[in-house]
């Protein structure tokens, strides 16, 4: 082969490989802009292309209305496919009969108000027993809390402070994982929070606002988790 064929095959080469590599930062951005994570992605094919049981879909609401959940108290309803809630103190559950589970909120944005709450781990709703996440600009970060007879906890028992997060801002993805003893959450795909505690060892999962906040939420999924 004369070099001139081998210079176009190496320029061929180093072409197609630029254009990978422009297509994978293309998709790599587009899903940031989506908030998105690669480990989400990955997630996504996996299931996309096979049968696990991991993969399996617990529940979904799109809320168009709000005939699957138990409505403790507080100012609920949906509206356009959004599930509207506040402002003031507000309680929503959901049974789940797995122990194990990934909760997660699509499009959920704080519009005004100290933050909003992710019940897991939940029994007895009407004094509930279970753990919350917290997306907490009232507190300053993140938090978990363990709840005891319906009272709420104090103080949580893991924090991580956020100052200068943006909180009211966008629609959040937020996501909580509940498997075993150990509790992670995830906001826009990035972990900000992880702890420990073998309390509670079933439960539903549920929602909650309270003081002045106001939220919204798109769609809520839960699936299983090994």
């Amino acid at each position: 082969m004369d070099k001139n064929k081998l210079r176009e095959q190496g320029q061929g080469i180093v072409e197609y490989a630029l254009f990978v590599a422009l297509l994978l930062a293309t998709i790599f951005l587009s899903l940031q802009m989506l908030g998105i994570s690669l480990r989400d992605a990955f997630t996504m094919v996996y299931c996309g292309i096979s049968r696990s049981s991991a993969c399996q879909s617990l529940f979904s609401d799109d809320f168009n209305n709000l005939n699957a959940w138990t409505i403790v108290r507080g100012i609920w309803k949906t509206e356009n496919g959004k599930l509207l809630a506040g402002p003031g103190e507000g309680r929503i559950f959901r049974e789940l009969s797995q122990k194990d589970y990934v909760i997660s909120l699509n499009g959920a944005q704080l519009f005004q108000g100290n933050g909003y709450g992710i019940f897991f781990r939940a029994t007895n709703p009407g004094a509930v027993n279970g753990y919350s996440f917290q997306y907490d600009p009232g507190y300053g970060g993140f938090i978990f809390r363990k709840w005891v007879n319906g009272n709420e906890i104090s103080p949580p028992f893991a924090i991580a402070r956020a100052p200068s997060f943006d909180w009211y801002s966008k629609a959040r993805n937020v996501q909580v994982v509940v498997q075993g003893d150990t509790y992670i959450a995830y906001v826009d795909g990035v972990k900000v929070l992880e702890a420990r505690d073998s309390t509670y060892l079933e439960g539903g999962m549920g929602l909650r606002t309270w003081d002045n906040s106001t939220i919204s939420v798109d769609q809520v999924t839960v699936n299983s988790v090994k």
